[in-house]
């Protein structure tokens, strides 16, 4: 299982398993994501067979469709450095601005482009895939997209920073995630510390336990985000950057330190 990890099966480092060779993006991906393409046309022609299909009423075809080009736009993100992604999500908030068709229907409801249907279910079946060589990318993916509150992946921040910073000690989160493993966590912090605070300050919970603390966390019943939960969170973050030994890892963490801190500082008066 990989370094995305999710829910309680996802408490490994993540180092077992070959990467596979991974497919090349789509001549449709490739000139979508081509900054010479105005946003707004790239967001119509990505998604033009799966709109072709709704206007003319054939909702399967449409889903089929759509599935098909967010799995591709997933495995393109997954394979774009962190730091390069912005184009995806604009092209993704212009797909989210289409107009026609103004409605259509998935899975036997109704939807609008502004919900980017089936793009959260093509990420979760994505998110343990193997031949994600480089995690920190779709993970830096889920974190845009929540922090641009197109798709709402705050499980995912749970999932990944649980099994980081939260299923071993302090001392020992290094040794057992690896610099993989601490970039991993960092990218959301980096990505998305302000929404996630805000969680935190707001105690967003989830039903069942699928954010539950980890199992270094004793006596504490967790299900969801707090501010005892983001504390920890940046104290071992913190531990983490003080005891790393590779200068880009160093590097990261302290980015993603500087975005915590940017997060949780109090709003200027206006």
């Amino acid at each position: 299982m990989s370094l995305s990890m999710r829910g309680r099966a996802g408490r490994g480092g993540g180092r077992g398993g070959g990467v596979r060779s991974l497919p090349r993006p789509s001549p449709t991906i490739l000139r979508a994501m081509d900054d010479s393409m105005p946003v707004s046309s790239a967001a119509s022609f990505l998604v033009t067979p799966a709109g072709s299909a709704f206007a003319a009423g054939d909702s399967q075809a449409g889903e089929a469709a759509l599935w098909n080009i967010w799995n591709q736009v997933v495995e393109y993100a997954s394979q774009t450095p962190a730091h390069k992604l912005d184009r995806v999500i604009e092209v993704l908030k212009a797909v989210a601005d289409l107009e026609e068709p103004a409605t259509f229907e998935i899975w036997g409801k109704q939807a609008t482009w502004k919900q980017l249907p089936l793009l959260g279910p093509a990420i979760r079946e994505s998110w343990d895939d193997e031949r994600h060589a480089e995690p920190i990318n779709i993970n830096a993916f889920a974190a845009r997209l929540t922090a641009a509150n197109l798709v709402d992946l705050s499980m995912y921040a749970i999932w990944t920073l649980r099994s980081v910073l939260e299923d071993s000690t302090p001392s020992q989160i290094y040794s057992k995630s690896g610099d993989k493993g601490c970039k991993v966590a960092a990218a959301w912090f980096i990505y998305a510390s302000k929404v996630l605070y805000a969680f935190c300050k707001e105690g967003r919970r989830f039903g069942g336990r699928g954010a539950e603390q980890g199992s270094d966390i004793v006596g504490k019943e967790w299900n969801g985000y707090n501010e005892e939960r983001w504390i920890l969170w940046v104290e071992r973050m913190e531990e983490v950057q003080r005891t790393a030994i590779d200068e880009d890892t160093k590097r990261v963490l302290q980015k993603a330190m500087e975005a915590t801190q940017d997060a949780s500082r109090p709003a200027a008066a206006g």
